[in-house]
């Protein structure tokens, strides 16, 4: 004799989930790399100007995010980039406004997100040389 199963769901049992926002944060640039003929992705330490504080990225939780570039020419100096980012399952779209000729023009840098942790980034985009480069950052 079979004996009918059933299952019930009640709402008030059921949780809230809320993904969190791994991308939120201030990430250090660790590594750079490229891919060689094998396909495979050879990377080296990112080098920064030892004087300065590290380059990095800060993404904020209302989709704001700041690119810090240090140079260090007798005396340190941050090239900021300030602007909006948009995420959409691996693709990260960057966006801020710069100055050319006295005109100001809105600019969309695209980023593949390779891999993201709580703790690490790894994320690829093509430089101006139209050379895949790929970015390892550690959060801080």
């Amino acid at each position: 004799m079979a004996l009918p199963l059933l299952f019930t769901a009640c709402g008030e049992d059921e949780e809230t989930f809320v993904q969190q926002n791994y991308l939120v944060g201030k990430w250090e640039i660790s590594q750079t790399g490229t891919m060689n003929a094998q396909g495979a992705i050879n990377y080296t330490n990112y080098v920064n100007d030892a004087n300065c504080d590290k380059d990095n990225y800060i993404f904020n939780a209302d989709l704001t995010y700041q690119q810090n570039d240090f140079v260090n020419s007798g005396t340190c100096t941050n090239q900021s980039i300030s602007g909006t980012y948009n995420r959409l399952s691996t693709n990260l779209t960057l966006r801020y406004t710069t100055n050319v000729g006295g005109t100001p023009q809105v600019v969309n840098q695209s980023l593949t997100i390779v891999s993201l942790t709580y703790t690490e980034i790894v994320v690829a985009f093509t430089n101006s040389s139209n050379q895949l480069v790929y970015l390892k950052m550690t959060k801080v």
